[in-house]
């Protein structure tokens, strides 16, 4: 199965569009996001009934959660209910991170934590904005290996357990003013970071 995983649109309806374009080009089997919906660009409601009506499997994000959003009391009330967490198998999606106490993975300290923690083999976060790959495997103790991600394919050991973030769809944190998504092929065990070029919101 090929899923592509947004997150982080935060009203950015247009950037959402330029996303679902390149998507529907890939070939992919459906579409997973990550959260943070709203709060952000002008177009919160527009977003929210997308993913909404197109039956988008979503995690809740801290923005969907708590928001100062004028948002259509229905959408508000979609956006209260969604899980803040999804598992197949051994594999999670989330917002920030699938631990008890949770703290963003920003770091391959946390990163480790996580590890540690959990069992998951996969761990799909959004939060951060910005496009990032740990793996548990490392020599040093309390660290997990951080690698350095852009955009293209990575193989995944299948005896490694990982942690991915995409990127975002409103606004970025870090490599560049791109417009950021990702794929996750299961039976090639293989994630494609995606970089566009597109409509981004004006600050972040």
């Amino acid at each position: 199965m090929r899923t592509a995983v947004i997150s982080d649109i935060h009203g950015n309806w247009d950037g959402l569009q330029v996303a679902l374009i390149d998507i529907e080009s890939r070939n992919v089997d459906r579409i997973i996001c990550l959260g943070d919906l709203v709060e952000g660009g002008e177009h919160d409601d527009a977003v929210v009934e997308f993913i909404k009506s197109n039956n988008i499997t979503t995690v809740q994000g801290n923005h969907d959660e708590i928001n100062d959003c004028q948002l259509k009391a229905d959408n508000q009330n979609w956006l209260h209910q969604l899980p803040s967490i999804i598992v197949e198998s051994d594999i999670v999606f989330t917002h920030i991170s699938p631990r008890f106490k949770i703290k963003n993975i920003d770091n391959n300290i946390e990163a480790w934590n996580v590890f540690n923690e959990v069992n998951f083999r996969l761990c799909f976060i959004g939060h951060n904005h910005f496009p990032a790959l740990f793996s548990e495997r490392y020599d040093a103790f309390g660290e997990a290996c951080s690698y350095s991600v852009d955009y293209g394919q990575h193989h995944l050991d299948i005896t490694d357990r990982y942690i991915i973030s995409f990127g975002a769809i409103g606004y970025p944190r870090g490599g560049g003013r791109f417009l950021r998504y990702g794929i996750f092929d299961s039976d090639k065990s293989v994630i494609e970071f995606m970089r566009l070029e597109g409509p981004l919101l004006p600050y972040g």
